[in-house]
C-alpha cells in the first residue's frame, strides 16, 4: 500500500510542484465542513434531502471577497454572502424550504473562513518547513539538471558541473542582487547588451512538497543563482563555480 502511495505522489510531481501543506490543510478543511454538515443533517434527517443540502452548502460558498497578498500568500476574506442571498430568494418561493436549508447555506458561507484558516496555518508552517532563504527549497534534486545559454553574451559551449552544484546547495548564501558594479554595467556602460545572468538552469526539482514554481538563472561566472518566483527575486552566491567553461572571476 505504501509503495503505491509513494508511486502516486511521484507521478503527481512529474506534472508539477506538489504543495503538500496546502493540499493537506485544504483536505482537513473539507473534512471539518463535511463533519459539521453531517451533524446538522443528523439532527433532523427527515426534513432535508441529503443531496439538496449538499448543493445548498456548495452554492453558499459563493461570496464577494476582499483579496490581498500577505507574506507571499494570497488571502481572501469573504465579506458579502452572495450565495446565501441568492438561495434565500430562490428557496423562499416555497413555504418552509428556506427554513429547512438555511443552516447549510450559512455553513457554506462560513466555509470561506475555514478555508482562510487553513491557508494561514499552511503558510505559517510553510515558512519554517520550506524557508525561502534556503536555496535547497527551490533546487533540491539536480540529477538531471542542465544549463542553457539564453543571451548572446553567454557561452553556448558551457556545461553544468552537477557534482559541484550538488555539493554547494547546502552552503550557498543569500545575497543582495543589486550592487554598484552591476548598476553601472547595466545602465551606464555602453557595453553591448550586458547581461549578468545569461544562463538558465534546467530540469531541477524543488524540495518535495514545497509547491514552489520558479525560474532559475545562472550568473555569468557560474557562481550565482537568481531565482525568480511569482512574487519575488532571490539571489544566492557560491564560493566556487559550478559551470564548466565559464570565465570565473
Amino acid at each position: 500500500m505504501i509503495k503505491y502511495f509513494i508511486r502516486g505522489v511521484n507521478e503527481i510531481n512529474e506534472y508539477g510542484p506538489f504543495d503538500f501543506l496546502s493540499n493537506l490543510l485544504t483536505g482537513l478543511a473539507w473534512g471539518v465542513i463535511a463533519y459539521l454538515a453531517y451533524r446538522m443533517y443528523r439532527k433532523n434527517p427527515g426534513q432535508q434531502v441529503g443531496w439538496k443540502a449538499f448543493l445548498v452548502l456548495l452554492f453558499g460558498i459563493s461570496s464577494f471577497s476582499i483579496t490581498w497578498t500577505m507574506a507571499n500568500t494570497i488571502i481572501r476574506i469573504a465579506v458579502l454572502p452572495l450565495g446565501v442571498w441568492v438561495l434565500y430568494f430562490v428557496l423562499k418561493r416555497k413555504e418552509g424550504r428556506w427554513e429547512r436549508y438555511r443552516k447549510f447555506a450559512w455553513l457554506g458561507f462560513g466555509a470561506n473562513y475555514i478555508f482562510l484558516l487553513s491557508i494561514l496555518v499552511a503558510s505559517s508552517i510553510g515558512h519554517f518547513v520550506y524557508p525561502s532563504n534556503h536555496v535547497a527549497t527551490f533546487v533540491s534534486d539536480v540529477k538531471e539538471a542542465s544549463i542553457l545559454s539564453i543571451h548572446p553574451t553567454g557561452n553556448a559551449k558551457v556545461s553544468l558541473n552537477v557534482k559541484a552544484l550538488n555539493s554547494e546547495l547546502q552552503t550557498l548564501k543569500q545575497s543582495q542582487i543589486f550592487d554598484e558594479s552591476w548598476y553601472e554595467d547595466t545602465f551606464y556602460q555602453e557595453k553591448a547588451r550586458y547581461e549578468r545572468f545569461p544562463y538558465l538552469l534546467m530540469d531541477v526539482k524543488p524540495k518535495w512538497g514545497s509547491g514552489v514554481r520558479s525560474t532559475i538563472y545562472v550568473e555569468e561566472d557560474g557562481k550565482g543563482l537568481l531565482i525568480q518566483t511569482p512574487t519575488e527575486y532571490l539571489y544566492f552566491r557560491s564560493t566556487q563555480s559550478f559551470v564548466k567553461g565559464s570565465d570565473a572571476r
